[in-house]
């Protein structure tokens, strides 16, 4: 059986991996990306597509917000060079109050990021800017520069960038990994011959805990399943994205609104339920009661990769320099995806980065 000898492996083609591929080509390094499934299939194509710094907490917001300048910069470049638009805007957005402590909680949250442009508004504030949202708030906060891009349309394009500039994808699965005695990799496919490398990036989102199964690492990463329904009703949204206690609603370029989400852990299924539908429904009135009577278009679920203390992984291992490792963007993925690609491509090419990723280190489970 041949044997393919790829410099660099990067297994998982969702967000974090496709990005990494991204910044070693544009630093003339080819790579050699596996992917099992059809591009988009889980979590990041299956993402609500928020782009932002202004909830994310502790050492995930530097991280949030080099994500965010990354985001500028594909979303200006990608559209011309592949044709694909990714559907990306900046668009403001307010974040409700029902209540006293609420209120304190968002005001509290927002003075810790000073680069945010953000302002307390009151509740007839809020109404003149959308009317649709619930009377019985106490105000909210008004973030004037949100993002979102269309995740789906953004996979897609960095696929065709990557595919443009001489990437290799193998769509396949990794079955096996081994380090062999003059520390290069071994990586056994399903249906391909190996491929023999000098490094690898693992990059498979909730499934990247099963590469402890070959070699001695431990990644306790594990899948957090979420739902999302986009619902048709016309009138409402279309000056601000709204959200309130991890929901939120948001009329998109594709003309429905998109709200969520669920936080469930149901191991790896992906399936859509009934009981999801009502409690994003429930969440959805509670802020906008005129969404009550929107029909539901369409209703997905992806599982997002949660790390023990709900921060990503981002590095090499101590034991094993040779492999990287980029998962555990929870819900912030999309956010922080680029920002955690061209870190791993930085510390692949120079073996340093401009950001302290100490609190992401994969050795810190050990």
């Amino acid at each position: 059986m041949n044997t393919l000898k790829p410099d660099i492996v990067i297994v998982g083609g969702g967000i974090v991996g496709i990005t990494t591929a991204y910044y070693l080509i544009e630093s003339g390094i080819n790579c050699t990306i596996i992917e099992k499934d059809p591009i988009g299939s889980h979590a990041s194509g299956f993402a609500y597509g928020s782009i932002g710094a202004s909830k994310i907490q502790g050492p995930n917001y530097p991280l949030a917000l080099k994500g965010c300048s990354l985001h500028n910069q594909l979303c200006k470049f990608l559209p011309e060079y592949t044709g694909i638009d990714v559907q990306y805007r900046e668009k403001s957005s307010l974040r409700l109050a029902f209540n006293e402590k609420e209120k304190q909680y968002l005001l509290q949250n927002d003075s810790n990021h000073s680069e945010v442009e953000f302002n307390w508004l009151e509740p007839s504030q809020i109404f003149s800017l959308e009317p649709s949202i619930s009377k019985l708030i106490i105000g909210g906060v008004f973030v004037k520069k949100s993002m979102d891009v269309n995740p789906y349309n953004l996979l897609s394009a960095l696929h065709a960038a990557i595919k443009i500039k001489g990437a290799q994808i193998i769509y396949d699965e990794v079955i096996g990994l081994k380090i062999n005695s003059n520390s290069s990799l071994t990586v056994n496919l399903k249906n391909a011959p190996s491929l023999l490398c000098n490094k690898i990036v693992i990059s498979t989102g909730p499934w990247s805990s099963t590469f402890s199964n070959w070699i001695n690492i431990k990644l306790p990463i594990m899948p957090l399943k979420g739902q999302i329904l986009r619902l048709s009703k016309p009138g409402i949204l279309e000056n601000c994205s709204v959200s309130w206690s991890g929901n939120y609603a948001n009329l998109k370029s594709d003309g429905l609104i998109w709200t969520g989400t669920t936080e469930e852990n149901q191991g790896y299924d992906e399936s859509t339920t009934i009981e999801s539908r009502d409690q994003i429904m429930q969440s959805a009135v509670k802020m906008i009661p005129d969404i009550k009577n929107a029909e539901i278009v369409k209703q997905t679920a992806c599982i997002r990769p949660m790390s023990p203390d709900n921060l990503p992984i981002i590095g090499s291992f101590a034991d094993y320099p040779q492999i990287y490792v980029g998962t555990g963007g929870l819900r912030s993925g999309i956010t922080l995806g680029p920002a955690m690609g061209k870190i791993i491509s930085e510390l692949i090419l120079q073996n340093s980065t401009d950001m302290d990723i100490t609190p992401f280190s994969p050795d810190r489970f050990e």
